[in-house]
């Protein structure tokens, strides 16, 4: 199954390629993981933002997973069979089958030094599937509570623009072979880069992001989340909302051929660089992710890193006073106490499955900026035995601990029960698993998903929160769900109205 004599990456120096370009002329389904990083960022967010991948979805040796309504369906096609069995649909959680599907993946070594991806799943898993770790009994409703794709193709650009087209060849498979050598072959054919100057807006002037619910009453929902803290049942909590973008007038269609979401994206990108952007286009789901926030980084060897984000605030424009904003946010008592317990939250996740004695906090609270906003940042590293299953490291941590606040299984209940409604694709995880048996996923925050169908587009919403303390002051807690708004919905031309 994993003869290198059979089955291996072959790569292309493809240097001078312009990804955006190359997302808008592949029709089908794709993933692009997309890192990049403002003008002045530290040193410390460079490895976060080191690769660029593009992986489109339909190669010859594609396999589609997608967990809905509590069933795994499995679609494999002809020359992957001998590693992942025929089509099926499974009645079992999510993890346990992603589980025997990584099991089942052929092991291939990373073709560059420092990359990490050596082809594999790519795709999300929602938020839903933390009801399989003990949380709230809830499915996402009007789309899947994960999509992994196993892909055989990829464009992966490193930070000095250094690129190189990736694909899978088996010896055993000579048509499916030939076929990914002429796809390495058309890549870096020259194409004009795309300009988002010549993106036409998305939305008109003007329009409104709808609450789905009034800031009034997210305001009484902090408190009540107040008063759980009070009686000992949480310590934090991760209250979330969301907003529902208007339907644009150039609509997305299943089949269409068109993607003007796409130009949506594009336009976020120029406005806000961030090391976990993504950009996923699966089935009815378009996903526009502007996320600063690694969940998890598990290397090939068995080395784990978490870096939870803690404490925002929305930078100034002007020079002096963004440094003070920045220097109380760095001061903050309330920033430091939340991010102090998702830190000790993962640290306990970690050690679920880490080696004994290897879970160390490597940075604490420290404040990093970005174009939008100044945010707090701790990392903690640990190493799992070798044979672990990254599945079991991912379901040991999910969902995300900040957004789940702590204790995890009290702050999640309480939660659900003040939101009364799924979160989907948001504060679920983003990201690839990779047949190299390294994975890294980004926390899916500032992420604007659409859902389209035959008929057009079906629904479009932000989610935004944060976390609650009983220090919070609800007015506060309000005024940051919109501050975490501002970057995605401003560069496609609209306002959050609760």
């Amino acid at each position: 199954m994993d003869d290198r004599g059979r089955l291996r990456i072959e790569s292309r120096r493809v240097d001078g390629v312009d990804l955006a370009s190359i997302v808008r002329s592949e029709d089908g389904d794709l993933v692009w993981f997309d890192s990049a990083l403002p003008a002045g960022a530290p040193a410390s967010a460079a490895g976060r933002a080191r690769w660029s991948v593009v992986a489109p979805c339909d190669g010859p040796f594609a396999v589609r997973f997608r967990h809905e309504a509590r069933s795994a369906v499995i679609d494999v096609s002809t020359p992957a069979r001998s590693w992942f069995g025929i089509d099926r649909s499974e009645d079992r959680p999510a993890f346990a089958v992603l589980d025997d599907l990584l099991a089942a993946t052929p092991h291939l070594d990373e073709p560059l030094v420092g990359l990490g991806f050596a082809l594999g799943w790519v795709g999300f898993l929602g938020y839903e599937l933390g009801r399989e770790s003990g949380g709230p009994d809830r499915t996402a409703g009007g789309h899947a509570d994960a999509d992994l794709r196993f892909v055989d193709r990829a464009v992966v650009v490193r930070d000095d623009g250094a690129a190189w087209a990736l694909a899978l060849v088996s010896d055993a498979e000579p048509a499916a072979s030939a076929a990914n050598r002429a796809w390495l072959d058309s890549v870096g054919t020259p194409a004009p880069a795309v300009d988002v100057v010549d993106v036409p807006p998305s939305l008109p002037a003007g329009s409104v992001a709808t609450g789905r619910v009034s800031r009034a009453a997210y305001e009484t929902a902090v408190d009540a989340c107040r008063a759980e803290i009070r009686e000992g049942n949480a310590f934090q909590v991760c209250l979330t909302t969301a907003f529902a973008l208007p339907v644009a007038a150039r609509e997305a269609r299943v089949g269409s051929g068109t993607d003007p979401q796409l130009d949506e994206y594009l336009r976020m990108r120029a406005v806000d660089p961030v090391p976990f952007g993504a950009y996923l286009r699966l089935g009815p789901l378009r996903v526009a992710s502007r996320s600063p926030e690694r969940f998890l980084r598990i290397d090939a060897d068995g080395g784990v890193l978490a870096e939870p984000i803690k404490g925002t605030r929305r930078r100034l424009e002007d020079p002096e006073a963004d440094a003070v904003v920045r220097d109380e946010l760095a001061a903050s008592v309330k920033d430091r106490a939340e991010n102090v317990m998702i830190v000790d939250l993962l640290r306990n996740d970690l050690l679920r499955t880490a080696t004994p004695g290897s879970v160390h906090v490597d940075r604490l609270c420290e404040v990093e900026t970005y174009a939008s906003v100044h945010q707090m940042v701790s990392t903690i590293g640990a190493v799992v035995p070798a044979g672990t299953s990254r599945a079991a490291v991912v379901r040991a941590a999910f969902p995300p601990g900040s957004m789940t606040g702590a204790p995890k299984i009290s702050a999640m209940a309480t939660s659900d029960r003040l939101e009364d409604v799924p979160r989907g694709v948001y504060s679920g995880v983003i990201g690839y698993f990779s047949a190299s048996g390294a994975a890294d996923l980004s926390v899916a925050i500032r992420t604007l998903v659409t859902v389209v169908g035959a008929d057009g587009v079906r629904s479009r919403t932000l989610g935004a929160g944060g976390a609650v303390t009983w220090s919070s002051v609800a007015q506060d807690e309000a005024d940051e769900v919109e501050t975490k708004t501002r970057s995605v919905l401003g560069s496609v031309g609209a306002v959050a109205s609760w």
